[in-house]
């Protein structure tokens, strides 16, 4: 029973990021050539040192959601603004409103049409904690995290460095076959995402209209919640950690 409660954590902190981040008729299945294990370490020291001097970025996010029982794809656009090193807003603007904040101490996420928010802490919240450092990770490049959790294959196609993500965890294996990550080889910022179930439901996302490094204020991270919101905080000190 734990280590089914911590697949699906572990499951859940992967389909964060996927699924906090959205691209309409965006097929990303082409990943291109796989290369050597020689330009693999090659391409992984660019990425590294493409992302460096990037401290910040705001895109537009688009997202579409393809699943298996379902005919019609469940679309979601809005935009994001993120700051090292754990710096992070989500704002959803279609088809319905909400917004997620990580001020490096706490997940905000605020649903303002239901006026209720859940609040996690970071510390204190074994998913809210693994899901913003799996987002780092990718978002920055970090090679040498993501191959902690996950075999990692690199191609490479015009303009662009693919890295496909599987899963080590024969457990998270049973809900999540693969992200692949398809990073700008010019900035080396990612610009879209794929993930897949063993059921074949995909989730693809792009951004777009990227910014770096732009002046952003700090309460941009800051979520001022009115008065009338249900608050509720969440904690899973109880619970068993799986970083």
């Amino acid at each position: 029973m734990l280590n089914t409660i911590k697949a699906n954590r572990l499951f859940s902190m992967a389909l964060f990021f996927c699924l906090i981040f959205p691209v309409t008729g965006y097929a990303l299945s082409d990943e291109g050539q796989e290369v050597s294990p020689a330009d693999k370490q090659k391409i992984f020291e660019k990425l590294k040192e493409l992302s460096k001097d990037t401290y910040a970025i705001i895109a537009t996010v688009n997202q579409e959601k393809q699943l298996v029982l379902l005919k019609e794809k469940i679309s979601v656009d809005g935009t994001v603004t993120m700051k090292k090193p754990d710096m992070f807003r989500w704002e959803m603007v279609r088809p319905g409103k909400s917004i997620t904040v990580i001020d490096g101490e706490e997940m905000t996420v605020y649903t303002p049409e239901s006026k209720e928010a859940q609040v996690y802490s970071l510390s204190d919240n074994t998913m809210a904690r693994t899901s913003m450092k799996f987002f780092s990770t990718t978002m920055w490049g970090s090679t040498t995290e993501m191959e902690k959790r996950f075999t990692v294959k690199t191609f490479r196609k015009e303009g662009e460095i693919v890295l496909k993500l599987t899963p080590l965890s024969k457990m998270v294996g049973k809900y999540l076959s693969s992200i692949i990550i398809y990073y700008d080889e010019d900035t080396g910022l990612p610009h879209g995402f794929e993930m897949i179930t063993p059921k074949s439901d995909k989730t693809v996302t792009r951004l777009s209209n990227i910014k770096i490094n732009p002046d952003i204020k700090p309460d941009v991270f800051k979520l001022k919640l009115p008065e009338d919101v249900w608050v509720t905080n969440h904690s899973d000190r109880s619970q068993n950690g799986i970083e």
